[in-house]
């Protein structure tokens, strides 16, 4: 049975604009009615997460910064420290090779940035020399702290709600979503997913973005019934 089921945003309960699907928060709020947890992953910023949180009504901890940091009621904890991100950001900066974006003003632990054209491989290689990592959520770049992804988070949800991986479903579409397609959990992902996640995952659904993800999401609930 599953008992939690953790989400990203971006292109998973959005659709490609980036526009909260309707569909996907009646279907969060008919999982949670079933006895469902919900939680979000992000790599947006917890102002962000506190709205979704807020608005959608989602009745578990939310992370943003792909999991650097987590809301938990009117709790904000932090888990890494945005000294080394921010070191890596300033040199990229200083060389040219990037620019930032508005959210980085209220971040906490990471650093978000556009490449400069032809840039990618470049940063993702100097990243290394910094003792960081990047990420790309198909939507915005993100300067990391080793070990800061969203299978950080999942982890965190499992020793709080002592939960085994076979009652954990995740859903994603993107690169920086694979951290938490772990062995054990339910794998889904709606029809945009990269193929990399289509090919590991257990459930895929026939419609994109977040029609698909709330199409996952009642599949769960009818196979807990």
């Amino acid at each position: 049975m599953i008992k939690l089921v953790l989400m990203d945003v971006d292109g998973t309960i959005t659709d490609r604009e980036r526009r909260v699907s309707t569909e996907a928060v009646n279907a969060i709020r008919k999982a949670q009615r079933s006895g469902i947890m919900v939680s979000l992953v992000s790599g947006n910023v917890i102002p962000v997460m506190y709205a979704l949180k807020t608005y959608v009504g989602i009745e578990s901890p939310v992370f943003g910064e792909n999991g650097g940091i987590m809301l938990d009621g009117d709790s904000v904890q932090p888990f890494f420290d945005i000294t080394k991100p921010r070191q890596f950001f300033d040199t990229l900066l200083s060389m040219g090779l990037a620019q930032g974006i508005l959210t980085n003003r209220w971040r906490e632990t990471s650093m978000g940035y556009a490449p400069a054209k032809g840039m990618e491989d470049r940063i993702v290689k100097m990243a290394a020399e910094y003792d960081v990592e990047v990420a790309n959520s198909g939507f915005s770049w993100h300067i990391l702290n080793r070990g800061q992804d969203k299978g950080f988070a999942l982890s965190i949800l499992m020793r709080k709600f002592n939960l085994k991986h076979d009652e954990i479903a995740v859903i994603g579409d993107s690169f920086n979503d694979l951290p938490m397609f772990k062995d054990g959990v339910v794998k889904a992902v709606p029809s945009n997913a990269e193929p990399e996640l289509r090919k590991i995952a257990n459930l895929v659904s026939e419609r994109s973005h977040g029609k698909g993800t709330a199409e996952l999401l009642l599949r769960i609930v009818r196979s807990n019934q």
